[in-house]
């Protein structure tokens, strides 16, 4: 009993001088101390490796329900684009005006600079009967179809329009489902230089400025520097339908 208390009492490298076998005391208590080393080592790695574990699955779990979230926000964004695209394509969309063709109307700043944000309305845009003389609207270059310009109604089918240059004729009538269109710039190029276009050219109408804020407002329904071509018989009230 006593070797006992002493091998648990006795730190580590101190004899007991008491003891007949001073030096087997001593290598007894360092046995027993580097055990407790050991077996304290062990408990800390599986503490250690506990920990790790748990921070490890923890981890995990938080980066799962991330990537799932991520996928689901992914999913949801995708479920939208063909909503999204059959609005811009069909429905409503915005336009920035580029070039002086419809100066002073739009881009009045002469510069070139500063180019006006438009409101472009696709619904029912290939109905003829839905237009009124004045409108501004967007319709495929006939002489460039990829592109696209922007023009005024100026006359409808079956009525005569006396033309300007470089038209080759003074008057033309214009065709069925046609309209005859013009750009308020005197040096826009138009119906005087490619002739009536057909509805199926026209993508939408411009119906507001939204930028700049201090010309928001729907597009007026007359303008130009110029009056250029003339409706016969209409004494140039050229707007109402």
């Amino acid at each position: 009993m006593g070797a006992c208390l002493c091998e648990r009492q006795r730190p580590y490298g101190i004899n007991n001088s008491s003891s007949p076998f001073p030096h087997k005391l001593g290598l007894v208590c360092r046995r027993n101390l580097d055990l407790q080393l050991s077996l304290e080592t062990c408990s800390g790695r599986k503490a250690m490796t506990f920990i790790y574990s748990r921070f490890a699955s923890q981890r995990f779990r938080s980066t799962r329900a991330t990537l799932k979230y991520t996928a689901k926000t992914v999913l949801i964004g995708l479920s939208w684009v063909p909503v999204i695209a059959y609005v811009a394509n069909h429905v409503v969309w915005i336009g920035v005006i580029d070039g002086s063709s419809m100066t002073p109307t739009l881009n009045p700043e002469t510069n070139g600079l500063a180019k006006d944000v438009t409101l472009l309305w696709k619904f029912n845009a290939k109905n003829y009967n839905s237009y009124k003389r004045g409108e501004v609207i967007v319709l495929r270059n006939p002489r460039d179809p990829e592109s696209t310009v922007v023009k005024r109604i100026l006359a409808f089918e079956g009525e005569e329009v006396r033309t300007r240059f470089p038209y080759p004729e003074s008057t033309v009538i214009v065709p069925p489902r046609h309209f005859w269109v013009e750009g308020d710039n005197i040096h826009s190029i138009d119906s005087n230089t490619y002739g009536p276009i057909p509805v199926g050219l026209v993508t939408a109408r411009v119906q507001t400025i939204v930028f700049p804020m201090d010309r928001w407002g729907p597009v007026p329904p007359a303008g130009g520097r110029d009056p250029r071509s003339v409706v016969v018989g209409l004494g140039y009230s050229r707007y109402p339908k």
